[in-house]
């Protein structure tokens, strides 16, 4: 059973430790996508330029700050789909604010930037600390104490040149370039501002729409089975004038993104293979329990048995630290079953009271080898020394803290106090450090170097146990997942498009998931999860030659046979193709009308409370809604209804329909403000709607974005 936990060190051991941890990530789940990123074809372009060095590098930046928030090694497919989203907005937010900068005369330089990098760093020592500078810090001290963030964050581009601690390097640069958008943002924003003139008419016109009104107001949705019997037509001629006049603002595309069709199979194991897998799992409990501990686990070819102790605590599997701290030290851990995932069994095999974490101060004694050749000392001096130091410190003739500043480098922290817990520590460490009276000295040889470490306290002992636990998952045999595969290939070759595909399915009981509007960097399909293989497939030259894809193995969880039916590149979508859209959306408007039409019709002889009644909602009593007003402010009222509403007279029920919904509404009073003297109020309104609030700025910057002309085929990066 692994040890659970880290440990922290100080120095050059802190250099060590990080570049081993961080080097596990950067051969980890990015090597796949770093090889990708050198693919000959182009990925992504902006503005007519080629950006895919820049998009990979950001990526692996902004991916190295996640891990270093988040304190975790690798991503799923969704986490790292949303890292690439934020990567690429990112990416066009800076790009189309550059350019509006630029355009009124403000570029940032190099000079700047590092400047501003500088600003960032010495910020850490004021009362009011850069927000982003600040979270970085305290992600590293959580990670590696306080003082050791410090002397990171001083010595960040030092990081940058050691492939082993680059990643640490990555996640600064990321957090430097976010900090750095926030500041063009705003600096935009000021700019805008005072570059901004209302007109007297313009102001005066808020004024006269500022109105508020006093309401009660039910919602009805349409489409409730009370409504079945009303159908609406719509014309070709309205449809294709709604095209029209909608066409750039509703059907030009701005991301890839496809329809697809996926059947799938899931892979669950029968209930013969729950049988064998029970039958296993109890045979080899009773050959556990028959041989020693160290014995068996030789035998299955584990290697040595964890001799770490635990507290209860650290056990994070539900019930096991009851199974645990309830037993005599020897018992045996039955065989159990952990929520239809995992079988488990073992044995608690040793008990004692021990203290949690012990206090250290240390002297670090690196010596040469082939990856730190100017060390100060050879393996054979670094020992002698040690021992010499060892020595010293036990007699008491000089402090640990005194010897540190002779023999430890100018570069490395000359304060190595600190609490090592027990929790991730090398066993065979911690228990040398607790054999150690208070007071006393140890010597540990590490890879690289000697490390002295004088026990200064520990903390209470507590009941720790140690133990040893096996476990088996529930999945189904090999028989199965090939008989699974079988009937998905079987379904693959009888069908030939996507209404074969949800035909044949229907018959066979198969489920199919339906994806609408996917886009090409996404890793799921409706709910359906892990499905990056079969988006990037959705994307690929193969579906030109046939929109049915082979059988998707994805995970061990499922078979998958994906039909395509629309693939959307760049640019405004044909009528042909959004003609089903449009019909459907204004049949539903008109069915809307032609709803409130009939609640008009009932409310000449009924109430509202009635009418709430009889469609099974409520009615909410003095809302108060603004003309000039956000959605949000207006109960989700949308500004169709809106605007329809301030024009109902006062004290009438009146049935008004919106875009999806009726409403049904009596106006009680409607409020006009007074205009100001000097419609400065007004005009600072303005202000504060356009480009005062976060979401104005939002819209504005949306817009802009959608100005830069881009070429986005990042799915090719998944693209064997």
């Amino acid at each position: 059973m692994a040890a659970i936990g880290s440990i922290r060190k100080h120095g050059v051991a802190l250099m060590i430790i990080i570049g081993l941890a961080l080097l596990a990530f950067i051969l980890g789940d990015l090597s796949q996508v770093t090889r990708t990123f050198s693919n000959k074809n182009i990925m992504a372009k902006v503005d007519g330029k080629k950006v895919d060095k820049e998009y990979s590098e950001q990526y692996e930046q902004n991916t190295a700050l996640m891990r270093l928030l988040q304190n975790k090694s690798s991503f799923d497919e969704n986490e790292t789909y949303q890292i690439h989203e934020m990567t690429w907005r990112q990416m066009l937010q800076d790009k189309a604010l550059d350019k509006q900068l630029a355009a009124l005369g403000l570029s940032y330089t190099d000079q700047m930037i590092e400047d501003f990098k500088a600003d960032m760093v010495a910020s850490l020592s004021t009362q009011r600390p850069n927000q982003f500078m600040g979270q970085f810090a305290n992600a590293l001290a959580q990670l590696y104490g306080p003082e050791n963030a410090m002397a990171i964050i001083s010595n960040i581009e030092e990081y940058g040149k050691n492939d082993q601690t680059k990643d640490i390097y990555n996640a600064y640069q990321a957090l430097v370039r976010f900090a750095l958008s926030a500041e063009k943002s705003a600096h935009y924003f000021a700019l805008a501002q005072n570059t901004l003139y209302f007109s007297a008419p313009l102001a005066k016109q808020l004024a006269k729409d500022n109105k508020t009104a006093m309401v009660s107001l039910m919602a009805i949705n349409p489409e409730t089975p009370a409504f079945k019997n009303i159908t609406a037509t719509v014309s070709d001629k309205e449809m294709k004038d709604f095209y029209k006049l909608h066409k750039d603002e509703l059907f030009t595309v701005r991301e890839r993104n496809c329809d697809m069709e996926v059947a799938v199979f899931p892979i669950n194991p029968t209930a013969q293979d729950l049988k064998a897998i029970e039958d296993s799992v109890r045979a080899d409990f009773a050959q556990f329990t028959s041989m020693a501990i160290d014995e068996y686990s030789n035998l299955k070819g584990d290697g040595a048995v964890d001799s770490t102790y635990y507290k209860a605590e650290d056990i994070t599997l539900d019930a096991l630290d009851s199974l645990i701290f309830k037993v005599p030290v020897g018992s045996n851990i039955e065989p159990f079953q952990y929520e239809n995932v995992k079988w488990y069994f073992g044995k608690v095999y040793g008990g004692a009271s021990r203290p949690d974490s012990v206090q250290v101060a240390s002297i670090q004694l690196p010596y040469k080898t082939g990856q730190n050749a100017n060390a100060k000392y050879s393996k054979k001096e670094a020992q002698a020394l040690a021992d010499s130091l060892k020595g010293v410190i036990a007699g008491n003739q000089a402090s640990i803290f005194a010897l540190q500043k002779t023999y430890m480098d100018a570069t490395q922290l000359k304060d190595t106090t600190m609490w090592i817990p027990e929790r991730g520590t090398i066993p065979d460490l911690y228990n040398n450090l607790i054999a150690t009276a208070n007071g006393g000295v140890y010597v540990y040889k590490a890879q690289g170097g000697y490390i002295v470490f004088q026990v200064l306290d520990r903390t209470a002992p507590i009941e720790k146990r140690q133990f040893v636990l096996y476990d088996y998952d529930i999945a189904a045999s090999d028989a199965t997942v090939a008989s699974i595969k079988a009937k998905a290939t079987e379904f693959a070759g009888s069908v030939t498009n996507a209404d074969e595909l949800v035909t044949l399915a229907g018959k066979k009981g198969v489920q199919v998931v339906k994806g609408v509007r996917v886009p090409s960097m996404a890793s799921t399909i409706g709910q359906l999860p892990n499905c990056r293989d079969i988006i990037s497939w959705g994307f690929s030259e193969e579906v030109k030659k046939n929109p049915i894809s082979d059988v998707f193995n994805v995970e061990r969880m499922y078979f998958a046979v994906a039909a395509m039916r629309t693939v959307r590149d760049y640019g405004t979508e044909k009528y042909k193709d959004v003609k089903s859209d449009i019909e459907n959306q204004l049949k539903a408007e008109k069915k809307a009308e032609m709803v409130a039409q009939q609640i008009n019709g009932s409310l000449s002889s009924s109430d509202m409370q009635t009418i709430a009644q009889q469609y099974s909602t409520m009615v909410a009593d003095s809302v108060l809604l603004s003309y000039a007003g956000d959605n949000y402010m207006n109960r989700g009222v949308d500004s169709k209804a809106i605007g329809k509403i301030f024009t109902l007279p006062t004290n009438k029920p009146t049935a008004v329909n919106g875009k999806n919904m009726v409403y049904v509404v009596n106006v009680q009073q409607v409020s006009t403000p007074a205009q100001t003297p000097d419609l400065n109020m007004e005009r600072n309104a303005l202000r504060n709607v356009l480009v005062g609030r976060e979401r104005g700025e939002m819209t504005i910057l949306n817009y802009l974005m959608e100005q830069t002309k881009v070429m986005d085929n990042r799915c090719r990066f998944y693209q064997k």
